[in-house]
């Protein structure tokens, strides 16, 4: 069992979260484990992308972001399950692995991305990345059951 457990969510493509979930429920710790959901906004922090956007716009598309993680939370996790959630800029895996070490997640668990054919035989670069990085334990899920309808 697993005290804290992360999940990263891309809201673009939330189904691929729905196994990550699913096993997550299966694999935490009755007695008062969380789950983390997080997701990673394009890289609004980068200097480069940030001068051609107005600091409110940053603002407003970080709450409409948040607004989405929370009602996905709420359509995706029993409601007596302990839960926390986070929005963040920058580079997926980079974000996942921080967050990760921020949070003292024991487990990481996220679904693989398959785009194409070279995709189906090797892990995503952000899975790929958070393996090879991340201090705690990573699950990555793959297979077609995980491609959205």
């Amino acid at each position: 069992m697993f005290k804290t457990i992360l999940i990263p969510v891309d809201l673009e493509e939330s189904a691929f979260a729905e196994p990550a979930i699913a096993v997550a429920l299966r694999e935490l710790d009755p007695d008062g484990g969380n789950i983390h959901l997080m997701t990673v906004m394009p890289g609004f922090a980068s200097p480069m992308v940030a001068s051609f956007f107005d600091p409110a716009a940053v603002k407003k598309a970080h709450q409409a972001v948040d607004k989405h993680l929370v009602e996905f939370a709420e359509r995706q996790l029993p409601a007596d399950v302990l839960h926390s959630l986070s929005v963040h800029q920058g580079h997926p895996a980079e974000r996942i692995i921080k967050q990760a070490a921020a949070i003292n997640a024991d487990m990481i668990i996220m679904s693989a991305h398959h785009r194409s054919r070279l995709d189906s035989a090797l892990l995503g670069s952000n899975s790929a990345r958070v393996v090879e990085r991340a201090q705690c334990s990573v699950m990555i899920l793959r297979g077609e059951a995980l491609k959205p309808a």
